[in-house]
């Protein structure tokens, strides 16, 4: 048996959303005969995850670096991504799970298995950007078909170019994990000096080299100062809003991002909603603002 992927405690309120928008989704959809519903989940990993429990230890005690991992007794297993997907009470016409990794992929076909009395589930052992091309390449349409892409990736793997595919079909709605603290901002040197693979990667995840003016700026200096530029104080705000508009553009609608922080209150990632579906939007946000959003949203102009 593989071992079962371990989690932080927050990844609980993300797959909670998820559920709760995909029971959303299902709901308004299932009387609508006329088409079918599709669920991706580009980064799927397996079936189920562990949320390790901290160790209370006396006053004075503290944990040697061996000790740090819990008992499974202390362990709280909760469901995966595929797995939320799929309880939902209204299922999916279809589910296609999208995961490279040969272990999880086992696990993936353990639930193949488990539910292949109720459900049709096609696997996909390959990299997110390759599962994407392939279900874009079916014989789905908007006139017959509405979808949820759940994009999930570990760092900054998830290449634009996926996202522009799936919104191009104009049936698809993402939900995207936009890794800000947890990755992005890992790649961006005080000094502006990036290397080379990183900028490649950001440009990629970006679609545009955008990002390094909306993080990077010249500070006022004096005459004899040495040239050079400087990190924005406001560069989080700024690579939000570009990734944001980016999705707007490319869907038509973007929800108000959701903030999903740590046990200590960091900042990690946002969860964000883009589609084309007015309805679809108004259910991201309802969903989305039962957690802490973005601050300070625009509002919008009154004409």
């Amino acid at each position: 048996m593989p071992a079962v992927a371990v989690v932080g405690p927050w990844a609980k309120e993300k797959l909670d959303t998820l559920g709760r928008y995909l029971d959303y989704y299902t709901k308004v959809l299932k009387n609508q005969t006329w088409c079918r519903t599709i669920y991706v989940d580009a980064f799927a990993g397996g079936g189920r995850a562990v949320i390790r429990a901290k160790r209370k230890l006396p006053e004075g005690q503290v944990l040697l670096l061996q000790e740090e991992d819990a008992d499974e007794g202390q362990a709280e297993f909760i469901a995966g991504s595929p797995r939320v997907a799929l309880e939902v009470a209204n299922p999916f016409a279809r589910y296609v799970f999208i995961e490279p990794d040969p272990a999880r992929h086992a696990e993936l076909i353990d639930l193949q298995r488990e539910y292949e009395e109720r459900r049709t589930i096609t696997l996909l052992q390959t990299d997110a950007a390759s599962g994407i091309n392939w279900v874009v390449a079916q014989k789905i349409s908007k006139k017959s078909h509405r979808g949820v892409a759940f994009l999930d990736p570990f760092g900054a793997s998830l290449e634009w170019r996926s996202i522009e595919h799936l919104a191009r079909t104009g049936l698809f709605e993402v939900v995207i994990n936009f890794a800000l603290s947890m990755a992005i901002q890992r790649m961006l040197p005080n000094d502006g000096n990036v290397p080379e693979a990183w900028r490649k990667t950001l440009d990629g995840y970006f679609g545009t080299g955008d990002w390094y003016s909306e993080v990077y700026g010249e500070p006022p200096r004096g005459l004899f100062e040495p040239e050079g530029v400087e990190k924005r104080h406001d560069y989080h705000d700024r690579l939000l809003n570009l990734y944001s508009s980016r999705l707007k553009a490319a869907f038509g609608l973007v929800s108000t991002p959701r903030l999903i922080r740590n046990q200590k209150g960091a900042p990690l990632y946002y969860l964000i909603w883009a589609g084309p579906n007015p309805k679809g939007l108004k259910g991201a946000d309802y969903i989305l603002q039962m957690g802490e959003q973005m601050k300070d949203r625009p509002q919008k102009s009154k004409t």
